[in-house]
């Protein structure tokens, strides 16, 4: 897969070609720079890099399991499979939310499958966790912090934000993907970003095995795994987080040029979005998929036989056979 259509100069080839000559291609110096300059584009004292967003929220699971025993996740089912899959992987009760008209968590339908679980929470000692995913791109979604600067059920927020590079939207912990075609590029990669120092020092641990230095030698004292980011995707990462805005504004005109072409029929971005892709809807997504090569993204997670368990999604069930989205890396016409 061709990483996303950006210029490389001879300092950057320089850069990568220093750590692949120098051997520093495991974690290396250039990790920890790379978490240091994401912060101003995460917004959060702590960034861990890890090896992909499907490893980050692994992490984030398993703490939250560790820390509140099993929660119950409310997230959309159009995302990606990896995030529910680790939120069902340690137990937690998966509850799959509505979207909106404009493909968000819609806080409505929250609401209401909240209020049915609500003594859980005040009485039960179970934790909520709330998983939207900022589809498309959008750094934040409608009424979403007001709704939970009032929320007295003590909700953690857990923000799937690998579309986004850039998120406003209220959370305790954000993930983010550094895979090819996204706002910030490497040949894999992902991030975790929080204000909680526990969490920090439970996934710096984890995505070295559960090592902990002991002398000449180390012990193991938490579960943990191979989930660290490499040196060589950290050098890559930082060459592109240079980038970032020239890119975007690549991204932001290939919107405008869309809205155009589709008379403004087309979900919107706003001001700190990172304009991953266009969406709009159309009956006729199918035959421009077949024709165009696109792709509707996901399919409804709660349709697929693994994560299937008799939810309704009526908002979502309506729009999803005319979602189409539209690449914004590049210039494109239908």
């Amino acid at each position: 897969m061709k990483i996303f259509e950006t210029k490389i100069n001879k300092v950057d080839v320089e850069r990568i070609s220093k750590v692949l000559s120098d051997g520093n291609i495991g974690f290396g110096s250039n990790v920890p720079l790379f978490e240091e300059k994401f912060a101003k584009f995460s917004g959060k004292e702590h960034n861990i890099a890890t090896n992909s967003a499907s490893a980050s929220a692994f992490m984030i699971f398993s703490y939250l399991r560790d820390i509140y025993g099993q929660c119950d996740v409310y997230t959309t089912s159009l995302g990606f499979a990896s995030p529910a899959w680790a939120a069902k992987h340690f137990g937690h009760r998966l509850v799959f939310v509505d979207v909106n008209d404009e493909l968000q968590f819609d806080i409505k339908d929250y609401r209401e499958k909240r209020s049915l679980r609500c003594e859980r929470y005040t009485d039960g000692g179970v934790v909520p966790v709330v998983m939207p995913v900022l589809y498309g791109g959008v750094s934040n979604i409608g009424d979403f912090d007001d709704f939970f600067d009032q929320s007295n059920y003590g909700e953690i927020i857990v923000v799937d934000s690998a579309h986004c590079a850039t998120p406003t939207i209220k959370s305790d912990f954000a993930f983010f993907s550094f895979h090819p075609y996204k706002p910030i590029c490497t040949s894999d990669g992902g991030m975790i970003s929080t204000n909680n120092s526990q969490a920090t020092d439970y996934f710096r641990t984890y995505r070295n095995f559960g090592r902990v230095q002991k002398g000449f030698s180390y012990d193991i004292d938490q579960s943990g795994f191979k989930f660290y980011m490499n040196n060589l995707n950290a050098t890559i990462g930082l060459t592109q987080i240079e980038r970032y805005q020239e890119n975007l504004d690549v991204r932001k005109k290939n919107y405008n040029k869309l809205l155009e072409d589709f008379q403004g029929c087309l979900m919107p971005h706003d001001e700190k979005s990172s304009f991953y892709f266009a969406t709009t809807l159309t009956i006729e997504a199918d035959d421009v998929i077949i024709n165009k090569e696109l792709t509707r993204m996901y399919p409804m997670l709660h349709k697929t036989s693994y994560f299937k368990n008799g939810q309704e999604l009526p908002n979502l069930e309506l729009l999803h056979s005319a979602i189409l989205n539209l690449p914004l890396w590049k210039e494109f016409r239908i």
